[in-house]
């Protein structure tokens, strides 16, 4: 891969702009009102788009994919065609997880048929750890990225250290998550 230091700089400037400013928002900050679909997937597209801003050219959530989760139980139907906080949560989580993990997986994690205060509870954990994992995966990775933007040393091979160790750790991540999983369902 070709370095050039001025694009990663700018890269780390804007990913550490993010994470200082998104914040998704907790379970009583979201709309307390009962939404249409048109309303869901506008909010939904302004809360989680900041965090995979690479996927630019395809929306992040849309009315097919709302209406299969629904269809396929992962999430409650709407009522008369409005979706409440309780169906915000499901989508924001859903959205953000299936990056990462099997629609399988995810039922396991947030069970559609769950009372709204236990949705509360996994979605305002679900945004204190999605939280803590974003401040976590930007220091670590600043300390790797440090000597390149410094230009210290041989940066070409440094940058292809960091590109495979954030890979690396995706995946890795991902396993163990899915181990986790599968042995609370043995």
């Amino acid at each position: 891969m070709y370095y050039n230091r001025e694009a990663l700089t700018e890269c780390f400037d804007n990913w550490n702009e993010i994470s200082k400013t998104q914040v998704l928002p907790e379970w009583d900050k979201l709309p307390g009102i009962d939404l249409y679909m048109d309303q869901v997937i506008t909010l939904v597209t302004e809360y989680i788009t900041p965090l995979n801003p690479s996927s630019s050219d395809s929306a992040p959530v849309t009315q097919s994919m709302i209406n299969n989760y629904v269809k396929f139980k992962t999430m409650p139907a709407p009522v008369k065609k409005r979706y409440s906080r309780t169906h915000l949560a499901y989508i924001i989580m859903i959205c953000i997880l299936k990056q990462t993990l099997s629609m399988d997986a995810i039922h396991k994690i947030i069970p559609a048929g769950i009372e709204e205060d236990e949705v509360k509870s996994i979605y305002n954990s679900f945004v204190k750890n999605q939280n803590k994992a974003f401040k976590y995966v930007t220091e670590q990775t600043s300390v790797i990225a440090e000597p390149i933007l410094k230009n210290e040393g041989d940066n070409q091979e440094r940058l292809n250290d960091l590109v495979m160790q954030v890979a690396s750790s995706a995946n890795i991540f991902k396993s163990l998550i899915e181990k986790i999983i599968a042995s609370q369902s043995e």
